[in-house]
């Protein structure tokens, strides 16, 4: 029995199916992104073979840039006849762009690229399809006619996710703006920007409150998180106004305070800033009736990721400071020593910092890395302790805790 197998087809006879059925998401009512696509220079055939191939039609590629290491992403297609580079670029903090500096970007992007900027997310703004030939020249470009820079891909420093702070939230407790640009412009960040020195990659984000919008508990190597100390502070008067106009609950605010720190009785409502854990759900259910104390701190967060060679972490909670500076000391030391154990054998390559940590237990990273004294640690935050991941002490507590549960239903493991 003769047996014929099918003989995939190539790229061109993938585009020319997939150019048809291109046609039907062009047809209708609603707004059409081929179309869109379509008016700018992106080649539309490699997007069609993929659609019909059922898989991109986009593979890894390699490129040289002139004196430049980091901040750009090469690929080629799999007949290799469309080569292309993305350029990631550093944006201001907050992403707060004047228009003069937008002019500039689409200008960049149709002399360059394909007319395409991506300007959403916390990876870092993203110039789509810059054309190989002219990479030198587009990066000298942006760096002295746009005034930006490329960089936050590879084994370095990646964007530094701020969030819009004080420029327009009113629930910033500090100017994350101002130090997302101190943080960059410091001598040892600016001098390690540029280049693939770490393991794997380092994030920082800065969130103005604990709302924590940038996500740095769950995604940032060093997190900066507006705090405050004690109670919040309550408007009484303006609490009563807001209650008679059915506008807040006063009963419901106690009964979903996380650690019962509310207490109402019917004319008065009273928070103990001693078991507040600063969830802000009060706040933002009666603002501005209730607002964030006075005394204005900034909790700092180490180790947290999504993805790593042992899984996704929490931050682990390091200290709470009065300004980003006191903790830059910290970063430098950490940064240095993950380095430093990776030519020991310790760290290995893609071993995010919260990896590091892990591996060299929290309690020598605190006090033979950072140089301080168990006695004299940083008093941690209360809203931070929760959901921090465990140190060594406390996971091997819980760990024998459900052994003993597991024996308890299941009988002794041999």
């Amino acid at each position: 029995m003769e047996v014929r197998v099918k003989r995939p087809l190539t790229v061109d006879e993938y585009a020319k199916e997939g150019m048809e059925m291109l046609k039907y998401y062009e047809s209708g009512p609603w707004p059409s992104h081929v179309a869109e696509l379509k008016k700018s220079k992106y080649p539309i055939e490699a997007y069609a073979a993929g659609l019909a191939a059922r898989k991109t039609m986009w593979a890894a590629g390699s490129a040289k840039i002139r004196y430049v290491y980091t901040g750009f992403i090469a690929r080629r297609t799999r007949d290799g006849k469309i080569a292309e580079l993305h350029f990631r670029v550093w944006q201001p903090s907050g992403y707060l762009y004047s228009t003069e500096k937008l002019r500039k970007l689409v200008d960049f992007a149709d002399k360059y690229g394909l007319g395409l900027i991506e300007l959403a997310g916390q990876q870092g703004q993203m110039i789509i399809s810059v054309r190989p030939e002219v990479a030198d020249e587009a990066v000298d470009y942006l760096r002295n006619v746009v005034g930006t820079d490329i960089g936050a891909t590879g084994d370095t420093i990646r964007e530094l996710a701020a969030c819009v702070g004080p420029a327009l939230c009113e629930f910033a407790l500090y100017n994350t703006l101002e130090a997302r640009d101190k943080f960059l412009t410091h001598p040892k960040i600016y001098e390690w920007m540029s280049n693939q020195l770490f393991p794997f990659k380092f994030k920082a984000k800065f969130s103005g409150c604990p709302f924590d919008c940038t996500r740095a508990v769950h995604r940032a190597d060093f997190g900066f998180i507006g705090v405050w100390e004690g109670a919040p502070e309550v408007d009484q008067e303006l609490l009563r106004r807001k209650i008679e106009a059915g506008e807040v609950d006063p009963a419901k605010l106690a009964a979903n305070c996380p650690s019962g720190a509310i207490t109402w009785d019917g004319k008065e409502l009273k928070i103990d800033g001693s078991r507040c854990k600063k969830s802000m759900h009060c706040i933002r259910a009666a603002f501005p009736a209730i607002k964030p104390g006075k005394k204005v701190k900034i909790a700092v967060v180490v180790g947290g990721h999504v993805k790593g060679r042992f899984g996704g972490k929490m931050g682990k909670p390091l200290a709470v400071v009065n300004s980003v500076e006191e903790a830059m000391d910290w970063v430098v030391k950490t940064v240095e020593s993950w380095m430093e154990y990776m030519e020991k054998g310790v760290v290995k390559h893609k071993d995010r910092i919260g990896d590091f940590i892990m591996k060299v237990g929290f309690k020598k990273y605190l006090t033979e890395i950072l140089g301080i004294k168990e006695e004299g640690k940083p008093t941690l935050h209360p809203s931070l302790r929760a959901g921090a991941v465990l140190d060594d002490e406390e996971r091997t507590m819980w760990a024998n805790w459900a052994g003993k549960i597991v024996e308890e239903y299941f009988g002794k493991r041999p």
